[in-house]
């Protein structure tokens, strides 16, 4: 499941440090992406040809923390997967792979054992012992500590010892998304040693962090620059860095960042706010590399008890939103319709039998007459619908007006509630300011490649991103039987029985999967194109280019 709605807030969010929002409004690409080749997008850039000696790398904002715990945005993940590292390892291509534990297996449907590597240090030189897992996995479970994957982690029962190089959880009920969620911030291990000294200091500019990557903290000046320098004892021979030291530095302004690439000031940047992306095209040392993304765009109900809690408005709604205009407009072409509810850039299993279901299911196109129709049924022509909207936001504004215009073309009575940037975030966290409020959009993701990590956080009863109290007992089958189902072959027809309820049902209206946009200086590459550099330290391939 998802772990919390900040994920989703920081997304929806961005402008509050000044961006222009998570996207923006570019002209329609040349080079847009079609949904025949949208499933083939590369996980990787090509290998670096040799080390390079720095790179100055954007974030949309300056990170906050690096302690995994309550990292849940995109700087701090980014900076926290180049220094730190989980119990598995999420691939560039989104399966699972073994991390700092060489080995995993379900003893039993309720035992998880863990076999740690031989031989991995931590930055000081101490080496990675069961009880910093013991004490990291303890750590992220503890709703004292103010981190956010409690609930994911909320079936372990029992953390034991088991030898010098194993550790076996016990789960209160079969566990098979637990894998994918170790592989993420929640299975981050942290040395104990260090973390204890540190106290609430962890995680912080005076605090610092110790941790087990490729790289290793350097400098950090709050508000300034964080730097990270390659890690000469590194355990892992494969992910060995190859640029000596990273720079990472907040850029919240869209034109600022443009101008760096094309300076050569800023070496690279995943791109949050594609307001320039036109611009981006045109830079002649830069390359824009597309890949596949975790992300969606949703419209989400506020309540269920409003003009949305009628199904057939909700599917004429979808039914009268121009995908392909939306997707021109905020992304330059560079995102698909929803087949089905989650991008496939979350297929980490089960691909053929994803792709066979995302072929099968229509591509979704405007039927404004079908979309009155139901609008008739439901007797709702005439009726209020409030969508929330921040004219500081970018994106969020221009969705907030292609949903205005989609809803008053089908005889909704639809109107604008502006609220500042910085009150935006309320919508997910204070149910006093959805009050008044039909509707509200957000980009979103899970934190591993599996459509369970988000469709649960936003339909499960207690889902942390589930605002309007939507509940459907079928669908919470589906998940449960996915969950608790070894096989991943099984496990993704489970998962796909789910997203077909969820897309016959609508609990929130998808609007389109963009692709991942990685943005480098042509005097670099190696770095992923895929949104596997969140969780794992892939940015360590980043090196000179051919």
């Amino acid at each position: 499941m998802r772990i919390t709605t900040m994920k989703s807030v920081a997304l929806a969010t961005c402008a509050t440090a000044l961006l222009a929002g998570c996207g923006g409004r570019p002209e329609t690409s040349a080079t847009a992406i079609s949904s025949s080749n949208f499933l083939g997008l590369p996980s990787m850039t090509a290998a670096a040809a040799g080390p390079a000696d720095s790179a100055t790398w954007a974030l949309y904002r300056d990170p906050t923390t690096i302690d995994p715990a309550t990292a849940f945005d995109y700087p701090e993940n980014t900076v926290v997967s180049t220094l730190c590292e989980s119990l598995l390892r999420q691939q560039p291509d989104g399966s699972l792979a073994p991390g700092l534990a060489s080995e995993y297996h379900f003893a039993t449907p309720t035992s998880l054992v863990l076999k740690l590597r031989a031989g991995v240090r931590f930055w000081d030189g101490h080496p990675l012992t069961p009880a910093d897992v013991v004490f990291s996995l303890q750590r992220n479970m503890d709703t004292q500590t103010g981190g956010f994957y409690s609930t994911v982690l909320n079936r372990i029962t029992k953390i034991s010892v088991d030898g010098p190089d194993t550790v076996t959880l016990t789960l209160s009920s079969p566990d098979y998304w637990l894998p994918g969620e170790l592989s993420s911030m929640a299975g981050v291990v942290i040395e104990e040693r260090y973390a204890r000294s540190q106290g609430q200091r962890y995680g912080t500019p005076d605090g610092g962090a110790m941790c087990t990557g490729p790289y290793k903290l350097a400098e950090w000046t709050a508000g300034k620059t964080l730097t990270v320098a390659a890690n000469p004892d590194y355990w892992d021979p494969s992910l060995k860095p190859m640029t000596n030291r990273i720079d990472f530095r907040g850029v919240s302004n869209a034109a600022t960042l443009t101008t760096g690439l094309s300076t050569g000031e800023i070496s690279g940047t995943y791109l949050t706010d594609t307001s320039t992306f036109r611009e981006l095209e045109q830079i002649k040392n830069v390359e824009i590399h597309k890949g596949p993304s975790s992300e969606t765009e949703f419209l989400i109900p506020a309540n269920l008890t409003g003009v949305l809690g009628d199904l057939r408005v909700r599917q004429a709604l979808s039914l009268a939103f121009d995908r392909n205009a939306f997707s021109a407009a905020v992304y330059g072409g560079n995102a698909v319709g929803p087949r089905m509810s989650t991008n496939p850039g979350t297929w980490g299993y089960g691909k053929d039998a994803f792709t066979a279901a995302w072929n099968a299911a229509p591509d979704p196109a405007p039927d404004l007459e079908r979309a009155k129709q139901l609008i008739h049924e439901a007797g709702a022509a005439g009726k209020p619908f409030v969508i929330a909207t921040s004219t500081g936001l970018s994106t969020v504004n221009t969705a907030a007006n292609a949903w205005l215009e989609a809803a008053d073309s089908i005889g909704l009575n639809a109107s604008l509630s502006n609220v500042s940037p910085q009150n935006y975030i309320n919508l997910f966290t204070d149910p006093k300011a959805r009050e008044g409020v039909d509707a509200f959009s957000t980009t979103t993701y899970g934190d591993y490649a599996d459509p369970a990590a988000l469709i649960a956080s936003y339909t499960e009863p207690k889902g942390a991103q589930n605002y309007s109290g939507y509940d459907n007992p079928q669908l919470h089958t589906a998940l449960e039987r996915a969950r608790t189902q070894a096989d991943p072959d099984q496990r993704a027809a489970a998962m796909i029985e789910a997203d077909r309820l969820v897309m016959a049902d609508l609990p929130w209206i998808p609007m389109v999967h963009p692709a991942l946009f990685l943005i480098l200086d042509k005097k670099l590459i190696g770095a992923p194109s895929s949104f596997a550099y969140m969780q794992a330290p892939w940015l360590a391939k980043l090196g000179r280019g051919r």
